[in-house]
């Protein structure tokens, strides 16, 4: 018999398999070893064999490999399916065996076959049982597994590769990684500071061969363990820039104002711009593309002068359908890239078809989309969809309060991607900085998630909003977990875990809310199922709940927040759970809720604080 996992193991134990080998039908003995001209020239007595019960229990790790032997490598579906083949090329071998011209007990041989063919058909049904399960389908979560002041040592990937598997456990089903390409600070930089996409941690440029998360070895590595836990890998796309040169060249610019790109502040003039992309670190290898300045429409810093400032360059416009902040907002940093030059699209094509073969990511996070002209995205999405043949996954981040700025950008981009719902964060920030007086009827107002739930990612913070960032907007720990229960909960928007709020920011003394959150992510994972029923009538306390399906056992829950003081909710959760007994699985709560003959129950919560209740199981 073939080496069996552990989860096999575990597998045979529950359908109660080492009953039958209680009962003494046993493993054969391995009669293969002999030659068949031997057996033909042995004697009779030796060809007459009997089955030794007490020998074979004495031999019992070679009778029964399995019960010994943990297979880490491989997932349960795996090791199921390792199993089932194993077992079944044990039934033919044995069939040959005693098939052989030697006497042999009968009694033996029939209750052997029938315990492995028993053997075969449960462990064909736990088969088919995990199958039934892979078909299940689970709310979507996804993380982003960073914050901004992670170390700088080259540890990311490989923490991803050690803790998917836990990840999948809670229910995270996806993973949004930061820019895996060599960035203008080497091990220093986040990411965003762009220099070689190319460069995944391959190449010596920028003064290192990694990134600040590890190789390319090591991201490869951790997109496989990722996969193989059935969890998605989102890259992160760096397109409006690139930074960090390999040299200047002079070009004819003129500044613009920083608060109106269009107003033009000063004559033009030769400038020296960082516009030299020569990558010599690489050479050629996958693309012999070189960047100059006729790749790029302007700069922030002018190496004559040691002037910073915006220099439009001479003969170039502007991207025409871009956000109107600042008059044009094209422009945001380093040297921007000319999204009108059909090179630069045909590059950036290029590289996206690149990625995708080299990673086998799921899909993408789009980066300062509001500064990129609004067709760009939905074109390069349907070429690289169409070549790869695949329904990648796109988020574009686009910074705004006004949720008519998402719409309009929705309709412009052919509907071809979802978007941060960045005015729900603002919501929640308001909200947790109110001190208790924001009115909680209105925390859905003037969100992506109202007008188009189902293109909402929903998020709390990120990256950019934590403590020390430019767009910093960290809503307050108090009120987290009741953001997390909304989102997390509620069945409209594709809700996003932040790394720094799950696992904490050492930099800023912030412990995170791995253990609370985990809570959180349960429930959305095993019970936020069904029918949703919204009680958004009270300026403090709302709440709302879900009925459950009959494709997740015991699922249904009641969800309960305030901004303020606490108090109780009678809220309908579904005649099915008519004389259930629910509980606080947020652990707020120490009563018991019993479901009435109506469907209601009558939950409560504490001030300022958050209840999640379910079934007693």
């Amino acid at each position: 018999m073939g080496k069996i996992s552990k989860a096999i193991k575990l597998k045979l134990q529950e359908l109660r398999i080492d009953d039958i080998f209680k009962e003494k039908i046993l493993k054969y003995k391995d009669y293969t070893k002999d030659e068949p001209g031997n057996i033909e020239n042995e004697s009779k007595e030796e060809k007459i064999q009997s089955i030794d019960i007490n020998e074979a229990q004495e031999d019992e790790d070679k009778i029964i490999e399995y019960k010994n032997h943990e297979d880490k490598d491989l997932n349960i579906d795996e090791s199921i399916k390792v199993g089932v083949e194993n077992l079944k090329k044990d039934l033919v071998k044995e069939n040959k065996i005693l098939k052989r011209p030697f006497k042999i007990n009968k009694s033996y041989k029939l209750k052997h076959l029938e315990a492995l063919e028993e053997v075969v058909k449960k462990i064909e049904f736990e088969e088919k049982s995990q199958q039934v399960l892979k078909n299940v389908t689970i709310n979507e979560t996804m993380m982003q597994y960073f914050e901004w002041y992670y170390p700088c040592d080259g540890s990311l990937w490989n923490k991803i590769a050690e803790n998917a598997e836990e990840l999948q456990s809670v229910g995270i089903t996806a993973l949004w990684l930061p820019p895996a390409y060599k960035a203008t600070n080497g091990i220093y930089d986040v990411g965003y500071g762009a220099y070689d996409l190319y460069d995944l941690g391959e190449f010596n440029q920028k003064g290192t061969v990694r990134t600040k998360y590890g190789t390319k070895n090591e991201y490869l590595k951790a997109i496989e363990a990722a996969h193989k836990n059935n969890i998605k890998i989102y890259g992160d796309v760096v397109f409006n820039h690139k930074a960090g040169a390999d040299e200047s060249e002079i070009v004819l610019a003129r500044p613009v104002s920083d608060s109106n790109r269009n107003e033009y502040i000063g004559e033009k003039r030769e400038i020296r711009a960082h516009t030299v992309f020569n990558f010599p670190g690489r050479g050629n290898k996958y693309s012999k593309y070189q960047w100059r300045a006729k790749d790029f429409d302007g700069v922030d810093f002018d190496d004559i002068s040691k002037e910073h400032g915006i220099f439009k360059f001479e003969g170039k416009e502007w991207e025409e359908d871009v956000d109107l902040e600042n008059g044009n907002y094209d422009f945001l940093m380093f040297a921007d890239l000319d999204m009108d030059n059909p090179n630069v699209i045909n590059e950036l094509n290029n590289w996206g078809q690149w990625y995708l073969e080299q990673t086998k990511v799921d899909g993408f996070r789009l980066d300062a989309i509001k500064h990129i002209r609004f067709d760009f995205f939905s074109k390069w999405l349907k070429n690289i969809r169409e070549n790869s043949k695949k329904e990648l996954f796109a988020v574009g981040e686009y910074w705004t309060h006004d949720v008519n700025k998402l719409n309009y950008y929705m309709e412009k981009s052919n509907n071809s991607m979802n978007l941060f719902d960045v005015p729900l964060h603002f919501n929640f920030y308001s909200a947790s900085n109110s001190f208790g007086n924001f009115d909680m009827r209105k925390l859905t107002d003037n969100t992506l998630l109202k007008i188009r739930p189902d293109k909402a990612v929903t998020f709390v913070d990120n990256h950019d909003t934590q403590l020390g960032q430019s767009l910093e907007s960290w809503v307050q720990p108090w009120f987290k977990l009741l953001a997390y229960t909304f989102i997390l909960t509620r069945k409209e928007g594709y809700p996003c875990v932040f790394y720094g709020d799950y696992y904490g920011i050492p930099e800023k003394n912030f412990q995170g809310l791995k253990d609370k959150l985990d809570i959180l992510l349960k429930a959305r994972k095993n019970f936020a199922y069904g029918e949703q029923h919204d009680y958004m009538d009270d300026a403090s306390i709302i709440g709302w709940t879900r009925e459950g399906d009959d494709d997740h056992k015991d699922s249904g829950l009641a969800a309960v927040i305030t901004v303020n003081t606490g108090g109780m909710k009678t809220m309908y959760v579904g005649h099915k759970h008519i004389g259930e007994t629910w509980i606080d699985l947020s652990n707020q709560c120490q009563a018991r809720v019993i479901i009435d003959n109506n469907g209601c129950g009558v939950f409560s919560v504490r001030d300022g604080s958050y209840s999640i209740w379910v079934k007693e199981i």
